[in-house]
């Protein structure tokens, strides 16, 4: 019985053939990563840890002691019901964070640093 790919994948691949698309190369040596990075898209995983961690930032800023709450209940549900692998753990990501990045009293400031932070593109 053949297992059909998790949606993500099917994703990143639509991704991968768009960027040889857009690039023009369909050379089997040539490297899809390197073309993704020329083009500066960000993967799927990417783009929803900048948006995870973004509203993050907004609940931090917009109540600092509802955040710590909110982040601890997002931790124990993530593995609760084992929604993420440890390496998206958005709590994670998140104390990973200089506290500067963490602090900026606006969502665009916090946004820059991420994006220097992580190298979102």
């Amino acid at each position: 019985m053949a297992t059909t790919p998790h949606p993500t994948h099917r994703i990143e691949m639509f991704q991968r053939s768009a960027a040889r698309y857009v690039e023009n190369d369909y050379h089997y040596t040539s490297s899809v990563t390197n073309m993704l990075r020329e083009l500066k898209w960000s993967t799927l995983e990417q783009r929803r840890n900048k948006v995870s961690l973004t509203m993050l930032h907004k609940i931090h800023i917009t109540n600092r002691s509802m955040s710590i709450t909110i982040m601890l209940q997002l931790h124990e549900t993530t593995y609760s019901l084992g929604l993420f692998p440890t390496q998206n753990d958005i709590t994670t990501l998140w104390n990973e964070l200089p506290t500067e990045i963490k602090d900026d009293p606006t969502v665009p400031a916090f946004v820059s640093g991420l994006n220097k932070f992580y190298a979102f593109y």
